[in-house]
């Protein structure tokens, strides 16, 4: 009986520990394989704890994950409740329901040995990463600190890192929001958005460690090349700018890309690499001279940010197809839409947000910031009193996490 459920409990833990979820669109936390044979490794061998209950047995198997001991035992002595039912739950337990644990534990295993008058559980443990090293593991508070330690980590191009919530209120969600909002906010910095793994540990949890690793497309040299070409032409562009206000300057900016940035039409929603990798970024605007929308946008946002306008991309729909543009912040310190694609010299080139759904674009308002200020052009360009400003809800076929890939369109923008 006791050795048959020491074989379960292992089959147990080595399934409970092999989670990991793929999503899809700092510094790192390196973790190694325990080695043994250091004077605190022979020390904490011969580590011997007692337990009387299944809270001390929980303890002793916490205490030993925490201290990297391989081989611990636990004396029970006068002890209450169903020892054996009790050590396989507190081991369980400890290596696979705790952040430490899961993220630490490989595979544990006890027998037990009856004596005389006490009973010895003698607990052998193998280690997937250090216990010592999560303890150099950083610690994100909320989603500030969660967006700076990917910001960091996609303009160092690390291809890894490590991370540890406290009070459940990062998940995997709020990661890959994190990296999406660390790329569209550095275009000049993160040229291109990488895939990653995405491992919890445990899978749920308010506490909880959570492993990334990355994979970016293009050498580091090729990239950095490509970025030092991008700040170059984007400086160039800025220093011809019209002198004037903010107004004056974006429109210098956007007469830029009309006469000097093509429409990509050949690139279509097959495409994936093409779009994600030249025409959706600030490199294939600027550098290349073709992109869609999202690559105009992000062109703006690196020419905004040199220029020290303030400039957001957002991403939405335009007559039901996948979109970008900008939100700027204009000398009437109200932030208005800016579509470089549908740029006209002669009609309303900053929008608010009731001109904005009047011209049948969407997004979702709880992502961006409110565009209430007054219309800079005449009534023509206002929306009819009567008429519905624009949808509040999404439109049919829109998944942001698949965006940019709607079926029933025939090109990205």
């Amino acid at each position: 009986m006791r050795k048959a459920m020491s074989i379960l409990l292992a089959a147990v833990c080595l399934f409970s520990l092999a989670g990991c979820s793929a999503l899809q669109e700092g510094e790192y936390s390196s973790s190694h394989p325990h080695e043994s044979g250091t004077e605190k490794d022979v020390e904490d061998a011969e580590l011997t704890l007692e337990a009387q209950d299944y809270d001390g047995l929980y303890e002793a198997v916490s205490t030993f994950i925490a201290r990297g001991v391989e081989h611990g035992s636990i004396r029970m002595m006068s002890y209450t409740g169903d020892m054996e039912s009790d050590l396989a739950e507190a081991c369980l337990n400890a290596s696979t329901n705790t952040a430490l644990g899961a993220y630490c534990v490989y595979f544990i295993n006890y027998s037990i040995n009856q004596l005389v008058s006490v009973v010895d559980a003698n607990v052998s443990i193998i280690y997937r990463h250090e216990p010592q090293s999560a303890g150099l593991i950083p610690v994100c508070r909320g989603e500030a600190e969660l967006e700076k330690l990917m910001t960091d980590t996609l303009i160092a191009r690390s291809d890894s890192v490590t991370l540890k919530t406290m009070d459940g209120g990062i998940d995997q969600e709020a990661i890959a929001g994190a990296v999406e909002s660390a790329y569209y906010s550095n275009p000049g910095a993160i040229l291109y958005i990488p895939t990653y793994t995405l491992t919890a540990y445990p899978e749920t949890g308010e506490e909880r460690i959570f492993e990334m690793v990355l994979t970016y497309p293009y050498a580091t040299s090729t990239v950095e090349q490509r970025r030092q070409s991008l700040e170059e032409r984007a400086e160039e562009i800025v220093a011809g700018l019209p002198s004037g206000d903010i107004e004056t300057r974006l429109l210098g900016m956007a007469a830029y890309f009309a006469e000097n940035v093509a429409y990509d039409t050949s690139v279509n929603t097959s495409d994936a690499q093409a779009r994600r990798y030249n025409a959706m970024t600030a490199y294939g605007a600027l550098n290349q001279g073709r992109a869609v929308g999202e690559g105009y946008a992000m062109g703006l946002k690196v020419l905004c940010d040199l220029a020290g306008i303030e400039c957001t991309v957002i991403r939405g729909r335009f007559n039901n197809i996948d979109h970008a543009w900008n939100l700027v912040r204009l000398s009437n310190g109200e932030l208005y839409h800016l579509d470089l694609t549908a740029y006209d010299p002669d009609g309303a080139v900053f929008k608010n947000d009731d001109q904005q759904r009047y011209a049948n674009y969407w997004w979702d308002a709880t992502l961006y910031p409110w565009c209430s200020g007054p219309s800079l052009y005449g009534p023509e360009f206002d929306p009819p009193d009567t008429d519905n400003p624009g949808p509040s809800v999404p439109p049919a076929g829109w998944n942001r996490e698949n965006d940019g890939e709607d079926e029933n369109a025939s090109e990205t923008s």
